[in-house]
């Protein structure tokens, strides 16, 4: 059962990024599939306390910088076009799926090989169906032995960091990455830097420090009975 759930926790969290080139949709592009992204760590939270392995004490406190990244993304990036309904689906999955396959991932807390690899042979499984779906379709596609080590090895420590940090901590990089871009954009291209756009940034940062937290310690906390007196 467990290697079933390492397999589709794998699947679903390297779908959910790529569900984009998996599924296309008409008006989708990398700013849409950026912001809905940002909606993984609202994911994370409510699954982690429905499949029992986080409480579901703070999770307001888990939830806000999701909302946050959300609004600085809308405030710097162009607004989704939300007019067909395979976009939206898309849009739809792909929180939901990387979501999902973290906290799957991170219901067992052995840090066994087997989860590693089995994880890793799910997500390979389904962009081999998605690479036989294509053909059937009659897409001509080119290989690159490269370029797929160099996506194994990135899958890999992807694998690793989720391991380390945790499924809240691994999904501050959907607020981290678009922030860098944007920096480094802002950069080379100097635009013209609005109300909007120091509002959206100071948002974006907020939120990444604070999914980067490490989970308080609740062992910390004085568990022992208080004492009471004699009769």
């Amino acid at each position: 059962m467990a290697t079933l759930r390492w397999f589709g926790a794998g699947a679903m969290l390297f779908g959910g990024p790529a569900i984009g080139l998996l599924l296309p949709g008409r008006d989708l592009d990398s700013s849409a599939l950026t912001i809905a992204l940002a909606l993984t760590s609202i994911i994370i939270a409510i699954a982690s306390t429905a499949l029992g392995t986080e409480s579901s004490e703070g999770i307001a406190g888990r939830i806000w910088p999701s909302l946050a990244t959300l609004a600085g993304l809308l405030l710097v990036l162009v607004q989704p076009n939300l007019g067909d309904i395979r976009t939206d689906l898309v849009l739809l999955l792909a929180p939901l799926l990387t979501g999902l396959g973290a906290v799957l991932f991170c219901a067992d807390l052995s840090c066994s090989v087997p989860r590693t690899s089995t994880a890793l042979l799910g997500a390979t499984a389904l962009f081999a169906i998605a690479l036989f779906a294509s053909r059937l379709s009659g897409a001509h596609l080119t290989f690159s032995l490269l370029a797929i080590a160099c996506d194994g090895i990135v899958a890999l420590l992807g694998i690793a960091t989720l391991s380390r940090l945790g499924s809240t901590r691994w999904s501050s990089q959907f607020t981290w990455v678009p922030l860098l871009i944007i920096l480094e954009g802002i950069v080379l291209v100097r635009p013209r830097l609005t109300a909007h756009w120091f509002t959206g940034l100071i948002l974006l940062i907020v939120a990444g420090v604070y999914l980067l937290l490490p989970p308080g310690d609740e062992a910390a906390t004085d568990t022992s009975p208080v004492p009471t007196l004699p009769v």
